[in-house]
């Protein structure tokens, strides 16, 4: 008489998560490794962008210029520019 349970498939269901494990492990690897290069890449970018001066460009030369307000103190509000919907 044999009142052992049968263990056939046991060793099929630790070796499926041991792979399940090792491919979880891949996957962060590789996403990790992009993020990486992801990220010097915009930092080197950054870097370059700075040593042209495209942050601060000289007066006159690019960038945001504020226009005339007509709401100024002293401005005529009647004066604005139609807006999009007009």
């Amino acid at each position: 008489m044999n009142n052992l349970p049968d263990w056939g498939f046991a060793g099929a269901g630790v070796m499926l998560l041991i792979g399940i494990v090792i491919y979880l492990t891949i996957f962060a690897l590789v996403i990790w490794i992009f993020y990486l290069i992801i990220r010097a890449a915009v930092t080197n970018g950054i870097m370059r962008a700075r040593e042209r001066g495209a942050f601060n460009p000289p007066p006159g030369q690019g960038g945001y210029q504020p226009g005339p307000s007509p709401m100024r103190p002293g401005g005529d509000p009647r004066q604005m520019p139609p807006g999009p919907y007009q």
